[in-house]
């Protein structure tokens, strides 16, 4: 199904959840997780980088005026070279305002033991569980012993055409099905996109290490299959984390931030409860 913007904007539904972002004010945690239930199970989030030219306490806060409560955090919001008093100032700043820092990433491991133990140790302070990562190969024996010693799943993320080492999440599927069950994939579906692959195909071959699904285009507008692929999500009890990544207009990104949250609240709700879940 090939969906135009006209054609994602048509519902009324939909028009009543792309609301006006208001202002901000201190929500409860009670009030965000209601707010989960418009996803309908799916653990609906944001990537951090969505908001990089903005300090740690503003998009904190920008969180809260979306709606959502799941952050992926990058590490231009707090350095990996942070000290774990640093991280645990971080943390306890998102849970205070009813935020759970799920994930962190994207961060480019090298093939060395230390550099990744301190990555790991940057996202078990942070209370996340998933470390979206970018690897070689190469690297892959290393990151299979050093992830034993964590409880942290790795989501290797792929980066589409013009990526050398893993444009595809076929063949980081591929690459760590023989690893430790903790390693698994990042797709990124705008970049798969661009790959020509089927996006909802991709995730049934995948579903088995598939522990983060990315969006880095305004969602509901272009050429993306969006309705298949969070059909698809719904229907296979998708557990995983689901994160908006929003690169356009990096000055104001808030606005197409909420556009693209209102269309997945709009069509999770215009789909209904699947039979099953």
């Amino acid at each position: 199904m090939v969906l135009t913007r006209r054609c994602l904007l048509k519902a009324a539904a939909l028009s009543a959840a792309c609301t006006a972002i208001g202002p901000w004010e201190p929500l409860s945690a009670a009030a965000l997780t209601s707010s989960d239930q418009q996803f309908h199970g799916l653990r609906v989030g944001i990537a951090s980088y969505s908001l990089r030219g903005f300090p740690l306490t503003e998009t904190l806060q920008d969180m809260q005026r979306l709606g959502v409560r799941f952050l992926s955090l990058k590490d231009v919001h707090l350095p990996l070279n942070s000290t774990p008093e640093q991280r645990q100032r971080v943390r306890q700043q998102a849970e205070d305002l009813g935020l759970s820092i799920t994930s962190c990433g994207v961060i480019y491991l090298k093939n060395d033991d230390a550099q990744m133990r301190q990555a790991f140790d940057y996202v078990r302070d942070l209370g996340a569980s998933i470390a979206v990562v970018g690897v070689s190969r190469e690297m892959l024996p290393l990151l299979d012993k050093v992830i034993r010693s964590y409880e942290l799943k790795v989501a290797i993320h792929n980066h589409g055409p013009k990526d050398k080492l893993f444009p595809s999440p076929l063949e980081v599927y591929d690459a760590v099905k023989g690893l430790n069950r903790r390693i698994g994939l990042c797709m990124d579906i705008g970049h798969t996109f661009r790959m020509h692959e089927d996006l909802v195909d991709d995730v049934k071959k995948t579903r088995d290490r598939l522990y983060r699904d990315a969006k880095n285009v305004p969602v509901g507008r272009g050429a993306l299959p969006i309705i298949p692929l969070l059909r698809e999500l719904l229907r296979s009890a998708y557990s995983g984390e689901l994160q908006l990544e929003y690169e356009a207009e990096s000055k104001d990104p808030l606005p197409g931030m909420a556009e693209s949250l209102g269309f997945m609240r709009g069509a999770l709700q215009d789909m209904g409860t699947l039979p099953g879940r």
